[in-house]
């Protein structure tokens, strides 16, 4: 909490009191700006600070870190980083090197491939923490939004929601039409983890309203309302709010905006404006993250409906630390204690076509996989590519008898460019796609 602005230590003791948080946990630091600060002083001050307090409350213990309101949110200025995620990776474990683009994802990041319908399964974060060599990450917070009332009614809505039953809509917007059109990678990637939220939200009994419109909820032809929200997924216009909305207690909501949290106090932003609408839990980006730098709300939705608090969810489906993303609302919040039956993770049990790896150079291979296991004989499955000449599969193909996966070597062809190469298995009436992305052989220095 911000040692000089009295809002923020109520709100960080209204979290306590709530959370049964002890005393000795609460960390004051003392910033220059509440906005944003120079790298300068977050390496200076600010850093040291938060490290003191987790060396006092044991760094290995603490799996959340929780910021109050009116403390700052960004590092720097122009491209800036988001504090939250700098704090994330605050002993330099996952990026030694200081910020930068990560390239590769955290070690907790899921696994997951969206159009071919691939999800790792989900393991809190506290087992991950207790596995040997594992990275001392943290799952970083805040409560913050326009004023300290709003802030302490995040963690107040968290838990009327926990007390009750999660029930609403979910509302899921996206933007270039049918997404068997899409291949998973660029923008179309964005499509394909919104439309596999969509059915994760379907499977778990919610209500749900689709929209394939450019347009965003709010402005016509899309649909101008979607009313008792309790999860929401969409793009995209920059740095904006559609009040297109009703918030139930509870509600979960990630828009992908390069700016959806520029300022989450203030202004257009998606993320301050959804929280003085009565949002619970977001998240965005201070500065430009690209796609690949954003939560992944397939993933973050997957994990909450097995059973996970939404500090777990956030962080394993959002790839990059040290990033530009900050997470606002109580990451205890847990909205289904029991996960919901059919998506837990010993139960979902759904046919995917995955691909290791997908951006390949040479070879590469597939799993396939099939809920029910092949009969006598086996099941016969096709292969095909959009681009033969550059991806084929041995012959012939088949699950064997009484098994439901297959692992299959595929061929990449050398390519001169970048190239996105469409994959298709068929077999016992599933068919399944995914995307290949080739890249050229590097040349020898």
């Amino acid at each position: 909490m911000n040692s000089a602005a009295p809002d923020s230590l109520a709100v960080a003791r209204h979290y306590m009191r709530l959370r049964s948080i002890p005393e000795k946990l609460l960390c004051p630091i003392t910033p220059t700006s509440p906005d944003a600060i120079p790298v300068e002083e977050f390496n200076s001050a600010v850093k040291p600070a938060i490290r003191r307090c987790l060396e006092e409350a044991g760094k290995q213990k603490i799996l959340y870190l929780v910021f109050s309101y009116l403390t700052p949110y960004g590092v720097g200025s122009g491209n800036r980083r988001s504090l939250d995620q700098m704090v994330a990776d605050i002993w330099d474990e996952y990026l030694p090197d200081g910020p930068g683009n990560p390239g590769k994802p955290h070690p907790y990041f899921g696994e997951a491939e969206s159009e071919g319908g691939f999800y790792g399964a989900f393991v809190p974060l506290s087992e991950y923490r207790d596995k040997p060599g594992a990275k001392t990450i943290y799952s970083v917070w805040r409560l913050d939004g326009a004023n300290a009332d709003l802030a302490k009614g995040l963690v107040d809505k968290a838990i009327t929601a926990e007390s009750g039953h999660l029930t609403g809509s979910g509302c899921f917007d996206r933007r270039f039409g049918d997404v068997t059109a899409q291949i998973d990678t660029g923008y179309g990637s964005g499509d394909w983890e919104i439309y596999r939220a969509a059915e994760f939200a379907r499977q778990a009994g919610f209500r749900v309203m689709e929209d394939e419109q450019d347009a965003e909820f709010g402005a016509p032809p899309a649909p101008l309302r979607c009313e008792d929200a309790a999860f929401y997924a969409g793009w995209y216009s920059l740095n904006h709010y559609n009040d297109a909305f009703s918030w139930v207690p509870g509600a979960i909501g990630i828009h992908l905006d390069s700016y959806s949290a520029l300022d989450p106090r203030a202004g257009p932003n998606w993320v301050a404006n959804a929280i003085l609408k009565g949002i619970t839990v977001t998240s965005g980006a201070v500065a430009e993250p690209y796609l690949q730098g954003l939560p992944r709300p397939d993933q973050v939705f997957l994990y909450l409906f097995q059973g996970a608090n939404v500090g777990d969810a956030l962080l394993r489906g959002t790839p990059w630390l040290k990033w530009m993303i900050i997470n606002i609302g109580d990451p205890l919040y847990r909205p289904f204690p029991k996960g919901i039956a059919r998506l837990s993770s010993a139960a979902y049990d759904s046919p995917y076509l995955a691909v290791a790896p997908r951006y390949a150079v040479g070879q590469t291979s597939l799993r396939v996989h099939f809920a029910n296991h092949a009969p006598p004989g086996g099941t016969p499955l096709v292969f095909k590519s959009d681009h033969p000449e550059l991806i084929s599969a041995p012959e012939p193909l088949a699950i064997a008898e009484s098994w439901n996966t297959i692992i299959f070597p595929i061929v990449a062809r050398p390519v001169s460019a970048e190239t996105n190469v469409r994959i298709t298995v068929s077999g016992a009436g599933v068919t399944k796609t995914n995307t290949i992305v080739l890249y050229p052989v590097p040349a020898k220095p």
